[in-house]
């Protein structure tokens, strides 16, 4: 999960803000593939989030959309809205952005 994460242009750091973990909690998943099933469910969260995203950014751009502070979200980044457990939200956005909404 984590290196399919990584090939739609989210780091380590990234994937581990998101899920709300220890940047090596995300190593020891890469390493292991035991995963809890709550970090589990964010992480798929996030990977549907890259991809509705993937249709108009760019691998890196997906990782900027998820760093820089979203209207939608008043003012809030994305990263840390997943971070908080506010998927649909971010999801939202995601599909907010794609139909071409200002952010």
């Amino acid at each position: 999960m984590v290196e399919t994460l990584r090939a739609l242009g989210l780091t380590q750091d990234a994937i581990a803000r998101a899920s709300g973990v220890s940047a090596k909690s995300v190593q020891n998943w890469v390493r292991t593939s035991a995963i809890r099933p709550a970090h589990e469910d964010r992480l798929r969260a996030l990977r549907e989030i890259a991809l509705v995203l993937q249709d108009t950014l760019s691998a890196r751009g997906v990782g900027q959309w998820l760093r820089a502070p979203n209207r939608l979200l008043k003012g809030r980044r994305p990263i840390e809205e997943l971070a908080a457990g506010r998927v649909d939200d971010v999801r939202n956005a995601a599909v907010a952005y794609v139909e071409g909404a200002y952010v």
